[in-house]
Parts: structure tokens; C-alpha cells; sequence
């Protein structure tokens, strides 16, 4: 089977230790109530990108509890080291020590991370949050960008709404809403998030969104704002990409999604 020769980073990954990987898994499809295709591991990673010839894969883990945060960065930070198809996005938790959260972001700054990753929703704080403001600040001072989940339907605490009072008061941080800025919270997101500054992935978005809405919510924020994402282990980066493909996008519009955008937004 000849591969794919398009360049493509997934821009949406989640990888976690091997003993770690099918439990951490297990818990985000119960929570979600979904399936998933893969296990979580990093080598289940890189055989759902088996049919491309030149595929990165932007990786992260948000830290669920403040001393959690060190260990699960530096296993992201080994793993790039190990392999550079692999592209690290670091975490920190809002309910650290300030100071400490700091020295944190500027250590994984200094070790190769090209951006920072959040879950609101599992680490538990509102996106809006006052006092995490400062730590987005330095997001921002140290030209990390922050790929922030978006959309609950149980909770409004990571609403587009929210990630839209942060971009307001912070417009210099670079902000990616993930799942076309907001999973099942898609006419919100178009209201407040589509057509903003903005960056957004479209991992997850054909979970409950057709084709036709998806791809009239891509014409409307443009594609040199969207990157492609799998949300892996839920997807395999080449299910994602089957998926995609079937929206008639143009050259050019696939160029960025699959590529472009993410080399602009990680300084790739």
C-alpha cells in the first residue's frame, strides 16, 4: 500500500505511560460516554500514522492534581527526546504555587515544550478563572501557546464563552480552543469563538457535527486558524484524516489544516 506523502501533524494527541495508558484511556471515553481506537501508549500512536510517509504528532497530558504536574511533564519531554516526530505540549495546574507554576512553565520552556495543554473540566477550574490569569500572562510572555479543551455537556466551566473572556483581556496569548472551539457546544462556540483570532483544532468535531455544518464552521474561521487533530487515543490519526478528507476543501485549505497552521502556531 503506497502511503500518503502529504506532510501532516496531528495537532490533538494524548499519550501516557505504558502502564498508565489503558486506565487514564478508559476514564476520558466513561467520562464521554464514546469508544476509542486506541490504547493510549505512544507505540498504538504511531501505528495509527503508519500510513503516512511524513506525520509529526503534537503530544500532551493535562495534570489532573498539582503534583502530578512535574512527573507527567517530563514524560512528555522524554518522549520527544526519544522520538522527534513527537511534539511536546507540557502542563501546569492553577491550583499550584504560583511561583512554582512559574518556574514550571519557564523549566519546560527551556527543555523543548512548544506549548502548554488544559483541561478545565478534568482538573477542575473555570477557564475564566481570575486568578489563573497571571499564569496565562507568562503563557504569553514565554510565547507558549495554550491548547485549551473546550465544550462539556455536563458543565459550563471550559465554555467558549469563558475561553472568550480570557482572549478579550489577553488578546497577545496565543489560544487554540480545541474540538472547533467547542465539543457539543458548537453553536455557542459559533457565536462567541468562530471567526475570532482564535486557533482551533478539528479533533472530535464529526462526533456530533455533519459534514456540511463542519465544513461551513471551517469556511467561517479560515483554515490558516484550524489545524487537523484525532484526539488520539480516541481516534487514530488516519481515521481522522479518512474523515477530514471527505470534506471538499481545497489544496491550499488542506495545506493549512494539515500542516501550515500548526508550524505557525508551534514555531515549527
Amino acid at each position: 500500500m503506497e502511503k500518503i506523502k502529504r506532510e501532516v501533524i496531528d495537532a490533538h494527541t494524548h499519550i501516557f505511560p505504558d502502564t498508565l495508558a489503558v486506565r487514564a484511556a478508559d476514564k476520558v471515553v466513561t467520562y464521554y460516554n464514546l469508544t476509542r481506537e486506541g490504547d493510549g501508549t505512544a507505540d498504538m500512536l504511531i501505528k495509527g500514522g503508519e500510513p503516512f510517509e511524513n506525520i509529526r504528532y503534537v503530544i500532551s497530558a493535562a495534570a489532573v492534581k498539582p503534583e502530578h504536574v512535574v512527573n507527567g511533564n517530563n514524560f512528555l519531554l522524554d518522549a520527544a527526546k526519544k522520538d522527534n516526530r513527537f511534539i511536546p505540549l507540557c502542563s501546569f495546574h492553577p491550583d499550584m504555587d504560583y511561583n512554582e507554576g512559574i518556574k514550571e512553565l519557564e523549566r519546560v520552556k527551556a527543555a523543548g515544550a512548544k506549548g502548554i495543554k488544559l483541561h478545565s473540566d478534568f482538573q477542575r477550574f473555570p477557564i475564566d478563572r481570575e486568578d489563573i490569569l497571571p499564569f496565562y500572562q507568562a503563557c504569553a510572555d514565554l510565547a507558549l501557546p495554550i491548547l485549551f479543551h473546550v465544550g462539556d455537556e455536563n458543565s459550563d466551566i471550559s465554555s467558549p464563552t469563558r475561553l472568550y473572556r480570557v482572549i478579550s483581556r489577553l488578546p497577545e496569548l496565543t489560544a487554540i480552543a480545541a474540538h472547533m472551539c467547542g465539543y457539543q457546544a458548537w453553536n455557542e462556540a459559533e457565536e462567541v469563538l468562530i471567526g475570532t483570532p482564535v486557533y482551533t483544532d478539528t479533533s472530535d468535531a464529526l462526533i456530533g457535527l455533519s459534514p456540511e455544518r463542519l465544513y461551513d464552521l471551517i469556511k467561517k474561521h479560515c483554515t490558516d486558524r484550524i489545524m487537523f487533530g484525532s484526539d488520539y487515543p480516541l481516534a487514530f490519526t488516519h481515521s481522522a484524516y479518512n474523515a477530514l478528507e471527505a470534506l471538499p476543501l481545497t489544496e491550499e485549505e488542506k495545506e493549512n489544516i494539515y500542516s501550515a497552521t500548526a508550524k505557525k502556531v508551534f514555531g515549527l
